[in-house]
C-alpha cells in the first residue's frame, strides 16, 4: 500500500550504495545478505547494521509501513540505524512507532539509533521528553552519541 509523501527504505548490504526509495514502500537492498553478522567494513559505518532510511511524513498514514520494517529488523543482537535526516514531519504516531521500536531494541538486546534526525525529528523529541529514551547520532554516522 503506497503512502503518499513517505518512503521508507532498507539497506542492509554494506557494499550497495543504497536501495532506492520507493514511495510507501518497502524496498530491500539485501541482495542475500542480511548485515547481521556484526562485522564492521570500515569507511565511519557499522556495515554489520542495518539502516532504514526514512522520508517525508511520518503520520498516522505512514506508522503501520514503518513499524513493520522496524518490527521485522529489530531482533536480538542487531543494529538498526534509522536514517531520519529526510524526515519532514514527525507526528504523534510516528513518535510512538519510534518509541515502539526502541523498547522493542531494550527488551531483545538490540540496538537502535537515530542517525541525522531531522530538525522536525528533533523538534519532536524534545517537546515530547523522550529524546533521552533514544540514542542519537547527529553526525548521521551510526555509530551513536
Amino acid at each position: 500500500m503506497a503512502v503518499e509523501g513517505f518512503s521508507v527504505e532498507v539497506d542492509s548490504d554494506p557494499d550497495r550504495g543504497g536501495a532506492a526509495a520507493v514511495s510507501g514502500d518497502v524496498s530491500d537492498g539485501r541482495d542475500g545478505r542480511d548485515g547481521r553478522d556484526g562485522k564492521d567494513g570500515g569507511a565511519g559505518k557499522d556495515s554489520g547494521a542495518v539502516t532504514v532510511t526514512v522520508a517525508g511524513d511520518v503520520d498516522l498514514a505512514a506508522a503501520d509501513t514503518l513499524w513493520s520494517v522496524l518490527d521485522e529488523y529489530v531482533r536480538p543482537g542487531a543494529h538498526v540505524v534509522v536514517d531520519c535526516s529526510r524526515v519532514a514531519f514527525l507526528d504523534s504516531m510516528g513518535l510512538r512507532t519510534l518509541i515502539r521500536a526502541q523498547h522493542k531494541a531494550g527488551a531483545s538486546d538490540a540496538r537502535l539509533t537515530l542517525a541525522a534526525p531531522s530538525e522536525a525529528v528533533l523538534r519532536v523529541l524534545q517537546l515530547a521528553g523522550v529524546a533521552d529514551l533514544f540514542v542519537l547520532d547527529i553526525s548521521g554516522s551510526g555509530s551513536g552519541r
